[in-house]
């Protein structure tokens, strides 16, 4: 007699899918305009709604890969409140204007402008920056000088890093690279520190000179970090 017997094995669980890392967006703007700013400077300052379809014209003229002229529309009904269930925003204007030239004119004679920016620094550490400076340039500052300089590179100092390193990558990084290239792709720091120096490195060894300054590397790599992270 012939006895075949007969193994059961048992089915290993599967492993459930990991999670997709891209965020889900709400609304379109967070998605379009995050890539090259922090939403935090996207809505620094109070805008009309001419203001913002200048502001969104200006954008799609420089990406109109990324940002097309259907899109636009969609950013600005999404803005300004048109679409149904959008959240306005309405942020407290700010006005920087006389604190920035004060900034330019005392500040930007002897130091380029990402010398200083690149800092991140708290209040104290500001405050004995400005103060030091006064010391080593006493006909270049008042009294009054120091915390209108001091305020201004506290509150505005973020923003203006994301501003100069946003137009870096648009002259160092789209002049060279299609715009989905850059703005589709989401790394951890480590994988932007490298990505950002091997272009570093491969311009040097073809055209023989350095793309980009130190200062400037710093600062796309911490708006890529910030803006596409993982």
């Amino acid at each position: 007699m012939l006895i075949v017997s007969f193994v059961c094995y048992a089915q290993e669980p599967q492993e459930s899918p990991k999670e997709f890392p891209y965020k889900t967006w709400r609304f379109l703007y967070e998605e379009k305009c995050s890539k090259c700013h922090t939403l935090e400077r996207v809505f620094a300052e109070h805008k009309t709604e001419d203001e913002w379809r200048v502001c969104v014209a200006r954008m799609i003229q420089k990406s109109p890969f990324w940002i097309t002229e259907e899109v636009g529309k969609q950013i600005i009904d999404e803005i300004t409140g048109k679409q149904k269930d959008t959240i306005i925003f309405t942020p407290q204007k700010k006005t920087y204007a006389d604190a920035q030239l004060l900034f330019i004119d005392r500040c930007t004679k002897c130091h380029s402008t990402t010398r200083i920016l690149k800092e991140d620094k708290t209040r104290e550490e500001w405050k004995e920056t400005v103060l030091r400076m006064r010391d080593n340039a006493p006909e270049q500052f008042s009294d009054e000088d120091i915390p209108v300089l001091t305020e201004f590179l506290i509150e505005r100092g973020l923003l203006l890093r994301e501003d100069i390193a946003a137009q870096i990558m648009v002259e160092k990084c789209i002049v060279c690279h299609e715009d989905e290239r850059i703005l589709l792709e989401r790394k951890s720091r480590k994988d932007w520190e490298k990505c950002v120096a091997d272009m570093r490195a491969e311009v040097k060894y073809r055209l023989k000179k350095d793309w980009f300054t130190k200062d400037e590397f710093d600062l796309i790599v911490n708006l890529l970090v910030k803006t596409q992270g993982l």
